[in-house]
């Protein structure tokens, strides 16, 4: 495999769990006052642009790596007006 598809790979990995750790510690701490509402959104609205331009260019790991972040994103959308 080529070093550059095993660097894309794990970039893909680690930017697919970005919001991760952050929705694990907001649900925990059932706290999200500190987040940013502008963070958020534009987390979400990263994820749908850059999804559906993976879908358009046929890029499994755009696609799939901002669907991911997207999911994130709106997790902690989710605990926000919950908790916020």
């Amino acid at each position: 495999m080529e070093i550059l598809t095993v660097l894309g790979a794990v970039a893909s990995v680690t930017a697919s769990f970005l919001f991760y750790p952050q929705v694990w510690a907001s649900y925990k701490a059932k706290k999200t006052d500190v987040l940013s509402w502008t963070m958020i959104l534009l987390g979400m609205l990263n994820g749908v642009l850059w999804g559906v331009y993976g879908f358009l260019k046929s890029d499994p790991f755009i696609l799939l790596t901002n669907v991911m972040i997207f999911i994130g994103a709106s997790l902690l959308f989710l605990l926000k007006r919950k908790y916020g």
